[in-house]
This record gives structure tokens, sequence and C-alpha cells, in this order.
């Protein structure tokens, strides 16, 4: 599911508590979060650490389920901002991502156990958060 508006009240209502458990997060370690529609649809939301820690996530990126990974991903950006990975080549632009991805998926699965959600397999867990399949890989990692 890709759209907001086919949830079920259920699912919205844990849609958005995780989205206010990832921005308390954000918060708490002090970074600001700006959603906007100025974006073009496929824009990726982007992070900086200066002037200030802030996030800008697109609003009107076609997939808004993957909104808690983007945001969960953008989070681990900012944090890890001063290990400098950004840009200085192909391998290590990939492998901050990598790391990134890989701190997103803690971070939710942080949630999962702060809130006893339990899933029958790491690949429930995935789907569940609408976690890119590439990123699967990853997985293996945390199981």
């Amino acid at each position: 599911m890709t759209n907001i508006e086919e949830m079920s009240l259920e699912t919205r209502s844990n849609y958005d508590r995780l989205m206010r458990y990832l921005m308390n997060y954000a918060f708490d370690h002090h970074i600001g979060i700006e959603f906007t529609y100025k974006l073009p649809p496929y824009a990726p939301s982007v992070s900086y650490n200066e002037p200030g820690r802030l996030i800008i996530m697109n609003s009107r990126w076609p997939f808004p389920t993957h909104t808690p990974f983007l945001l969960a991903h953008e989070i681990g950006h900012v944090l890890h901002e001063e290990e400098s990975y950004f840009n200085l080549n192909d391998i290590t632009n990939r492998k901050g991502e990598a790391q990134e991805n890989f701190f997103a998926i803690k971070l939710l699965q942080q949630y999962c156990i702060e809130n006893e959600f339990h899933f029958t397999s790491i690949y429930q867990f995935a789907r569940s958060f609408a976690i890119p399949k590439e990123c699967y890989y990853l997985l293996a990692d945390i199981a």
C-alpha cells in the first residue's frame, strides 16, 4: 500500500503514532523538521547540519507510506554528519547511504521494542514499515 487514504483507521492511527515517535526522536536530538509541498513529487528529502540541524521532507513524495523510513534515514544523516563520508567518492557515498539505511531500520526496530510490536519474521517487519527491498540485505545484521 502506498496511499495513506487507503489505510484503515487503526493502521492510520499506528502510522500517526510512528511519525510522532520519529519527530519526537528528532526534536530530542535538536533536529528540526519541515514538511514542504514546494518540492517536485520525486525530489528526495534532504538534511542539513549548517546553519542548523534541519530535515526537509517532501510532502509531495508519491509514496507517503515510505515517509517514516525516509525520515528515520534523514535523522541518521544529521546525527552522523561529522563522519564526513558525504560525496567524497561513489564508494564512500554508498557506504554512507547504507549506514543511514541501517540506522533507520534500527530506529524502527527500537520503536517496535518500545511499543511491544512483534513480527513473525524480519521480512514482515520490513514490509510493515515500507523498507525498500534494496535494503533487505541489511536485515540480516539486525535479526
